[in-house]
């Protein structure tokens, strides 16, 4: 995990740290976490700021860390803390707003409201943010979006189920599948189950872990196109969906109008520049893949998934026929996670080029001892022609990854 303090971006800059709930309940502690997500999707969708992903804000969930030291690690200008607690039905609500290096917050805000009121609280909150930080900008500049569901008995289960990326096995997806379809069973309306659902038949074709990946493709594609279906509108939506459309069915012209409409409704999105940078290696255009990826670094730099930017961006360069540079970032994504099978088979074919066929023969045998069905003639169906693609289907072969 990085220590050193970032550089400052061009634009106001904060990052929401989770709020915490000082009575340590667990239901409290869900609407805590949910209220820092609302205010984190809705002032990252502001036009004109700088919004730290949520993924690296809450490492700290449950840390005594100071507010200095947060907005050092994580490049932002402030830092947005709180707490929340329930007395009967009412939520009470601290907000602080910290400048970096000052030695007082900006403003404290103390919120009382009934516990229906989430959506009140989370307005009120970005508004005194908004106007702290870049007061020129229009107050209504950033536009409702639905967010989780926020009936109590639905609340929880949902958190749980929307910020629990950790997927390290078929099982582990498997298990998410059941905690989402819950989910879904108690909002069947609601988009973001399904295009959570999307991702996951996504990951398990990613990662060769499905017994029947023609099944899983097609199940991925439905659920994508049954949640852009409830809400075309939402940034979440559109980067997941327009993710799994390019991946499972290879419906590049959909899947780029989405992310790209995904990026210019919340510019802030980590989770959207990675999978832009995935979906553009496909098409072959590797230098804006590249860049989506540092961009992706950037908003996130703490994230605990940050292998995956590392791996795309190895990807990107290997196809780019920049070797050296590309084993820098996959080696770094093997360390952080050795089963993630994408950065193997590129790290083999990166070491072909450099004529390391030892270490290429290696990393192809790893690779297919976690994906022992895989054959690199897939890359010619999931990969538009390019001269990028050309270069990453030969360096698989050179390193022994079997063509058919």
């Amino acid at each position: 995990m990085a220590t050193a303090s970032l550089p400052l971006p061009d634009r106001p800059s904060v990052a929401v740290l989770p709020f915490a709930d000082p009575d340590g309940d667990f239901d409290t502690q869900a609407l805590a976490d949910g209220l820092s997500e609302h205010v984190t999707d809705a002032l990252a969708c502001t036009p004109g700021l700088f919004v730290s992903a949520r993924n690296s804000a809450f490492t700290f969930k449950g840390r005594a860390v100071l507010p200095d030291e947060a907005a050092g690690r994580l490049g932002v200008a402030h830092i947005l803390t709180g707490t929340l607690a329930r007395a009967g039905t009412r939520l009470r609500v601290q907000a602080r707003l910290h400048r970096r290096a000052a030695d007082a917050p900006l403003w404290v805000q103390d919120l009382d409201e009934d516990e229906g009121a989430l959506h009140a609280l989370r307005s009120r909150i970005v508004a005194a943010t908004v106007a702290a930080l870049a007061p020129d900008l229009p107050r209504d500049a950033a536009p409702e979006r639905v967010g989780p569901p926020l009936d109590a008995g639905v609340y929880g289960p949902f958190l749980s189920a929307y910020s629990n990326h950790a997927m390290p096995s078929a099982e582990s997806v498997r298990l998410r599948i059941a905690s989402i379809e819950a989910v879904r069973r108690l909002v069947p309306e609601h988009p973001l189950p399904y295009a959570l659902l999307a991702q996951c038949y996504t990951n398990l074709v990613v990662q060769g872990w499905g017994a029947d990946a023609a099944a899983d493709c097609a199940e991925g594609a439905r659920l994508a196109r049954l949640a852009l279906a409830r809400d075309d509108g939402d940034p979440a939506v559109l980067m997941m969906a327009g993710h799994t459309l390019a991946f499972l069915v290879q419906d590049y012209d959909t899947a780029l109008a989405l992310l790209d409409r995904s990026l210019a409704l919340n510019p802030n999105s980590a989770a959207a520049y990675e999978r832009s940078g995935w979906v553009r290696c496909y098409v072959g255009e590797v230098d804006l893949a590249a860049a989506h990826f540092h961009a992706a670094k950037r908003q996130s730099p703490l994230d605990p998934t940050t292998f995956r930017f590392d791996s795309g961006l190895g990807l990107a360069l290997c196809m780019a026929g920049a070797h050296e540079e590309a084993l820098v970032w996959l080696d770094r994504a093997m360390a952080e996670d050795p089963t993630w099978t994408s950065t193997h088979r590129v790290r083999a074919a990166s070491l072909a080029w450099l004529g390391r066929q030892d270490e290429a023969q290696a990393a192809a045998a790893r690779f297919m001892e976690l994906e022992p069905s895989y054959r690199a003639h897939r890359a010619l169906r999931l990969y538009r022609p390019s001269a990028g693609k050309d270069r990453f289907v030969e360096g698989m072969r050179r390193a022994g990854v079997p063509f058919e």
